[in-house]
């Protein structure tokens, strides 16, 4: 008979294999909102290096409450107020709408200890989204809402709903958000943020750990933040913090009532310098439920405490070479029986990435990520990964973006020891109107 050891091992091992196996499936996260541009009569290149990947100017009209930065601000005179910003630009529905949608060809192949290699190639609809999303004229609020209308053959539903108020002026603002919102995604200058030139985030940041956990999630909750400015933007400085109801036992997030004790806190602080250089510092402490063997006569539950800290950072180069990095440290309870006292599961994790901007809305990627991992002080196990890519837009507004990208991935599993490995080749389309 199996012990209780092994029986978790097994367990653990499952949602790993479930993850490499919808990996040809995953979409591309959509926050680059063409509704925005079409109101300023801006190009997408305004507030993103190529959709969706923000550059401070992006960051900073998300953190004004979805306004634009005003190019006046020169010292010589008060910063305008929040309310004044878009003070002459009348609402229009075509201005609060967008749609997005990607399409996609992958070639699949999986395998790993005890596996039997396997190879897939298909035509995927990844993605279809709707979004709506603005200022509202004269005044503080804002509202974001996305509605996942397909994604990966799933039944439609809300991905993001938040209502926010921004007070204060363009140079020292400070905000309150509260609804259904991303933890990390959209957050932290560029090394640290899930947007990006790739299909699929950094690695180091979406990692799913032995209870369940990551930070690629959508809770309900709270966030305040506040940003400072220097003349001309050249300079911010902006800090947040979030108070969320969390994740169920099965890693899904409470989205109406929570049977939890206490809430969950993240907090992110951002610096911007130099062209579109900067550097984030991150971290979050929760709670959630775990369910331990399963089905099996030896089940039981505990309340594993989660912790996960992160320091990144990038400097654009000539306005052409984009060197990002980043470490993230978890640590997280473990329980291997029932009662037991509780041993760590500890994660050290690397991420580096070099884009290349062969000229506005064309680039060229490369990105690697390395993680060791142990349980309780036993044997390390690692995980690594890298990619590479090219990435161009289609048009001139930058609204219709062709992407190719090719990875590989090995990862072994911290509580078995068994390796899974996957190589993926991917060719998507998105369009954004």
């Amino acid at each position: 008979m199996a012990s209780p050891r092994s029986k978790s091992r097994l367990l653990a091992f499952a949602p790993v294999l479930a993850v490499l196996g919808c990996a040809a499936l995953a979409p591309q996260p959509a926050q680059a909102i063409p509704a925005f541009a079409r109101k300023y009569g801006l190009k997408c290149y305004s507030c993103h290096t190529i959709p969706p990947a923000l550059n401070k100017t992006g960051y900073t009209f998300k953190r004004l409450g979805y306004r634009l930065p005003p190019d006046e601000m020169d010292g010589t005179k008060p910063a305008p107020k929040i309310t004044e910003l878009d003070k002459n630009i009348k609402f229009s529905i075509t201005n609060s709408l967008a749609v997005i949608g990607q399409a996609s060809f992958t070639v699949d192949k999986a395998g790993g200890d005890g596996i039997t290699p396997t190879t897939s190639n298909s035509f995927n609809l990844d993605e279809v989204a709707l979004f709506a999303a603005g200022s509202v004229p004269d005044s503080g609020f804002s509202y974001f809402t996305h509605f996942e209308l397909s994604q990966g053959g799933a039944s439609p539903f809300l991905e993001q709903a938040v209502f926010g108020y921004t007070a204060g002026r363009a140079n020292s603002s400070f905000f309150v958000k509260a609804g259904q919102m991303h933890m990390q995604e959209g957050e932290g200058t560029r090394a640290a943020m899930f947007y990006n030139l790739f299909p699929d985030p950094a690695p180091v940041l979406t990692y799913t750990s032995p209870v369940l956990f990551t930070l690629d999630q959508h809770p309900v909750g709270v966030n305040v933040g506040y940003t400072w400015a220097s003349n001309y933007f050249k300079q911010v400085f902006a800090i947040s913090a979030k108070v969320t109801n969390g994740l169920n036992a099965d890693g899904s997030e409470i989205i109406f009532n929570s049977t939890k004790n206490s809430k969950d806190y993240w907090v992110d602080a951002d610096y911007w310098f130099g062209p579109d250089g900067g550097i984030t510092f991150m971290t979050y402490q929760g709670t959630k439920d775990m369910v331990q063997n399963q089905g099996t006569a030896d089940e039981f539950t505990y309340r594993p405490r989660v912790r996960r800290y992160g320091i990144f950072g990038n400097y654009l180069f000539f306005d052409k070479l984009d060197v990002l990095g980043g470490y993230m440290r978890s640590n997280d309870d473990w329980q291997d029986t029932a009662g037991a006292k509780n041993t760590q599961f500890i994660s050290n994790g690397y991420r580096a990435e070099l884009d290349y901007y062969l000229q506005r809305g064309f680039a060229v990627m490369a990105r690697g990520d390395f993680m060791k991992h142990s349980i309780g002080g036993g044997p390390a196990t690692h995980y690594n990964a890298w990619n590479i890519g090219s990435e161009k837009a289609l048009t001139e507004l930058g609204n219709v973006v062709i992407r190719a990208t090719y990875g590989q991935e090995r990862d072994q599993d911290p509580v078995t020891g068994l390796a899974v490995s996957d190589k993926l080749f991917k060719l998507d389309l998105r369009l954004m109107w």
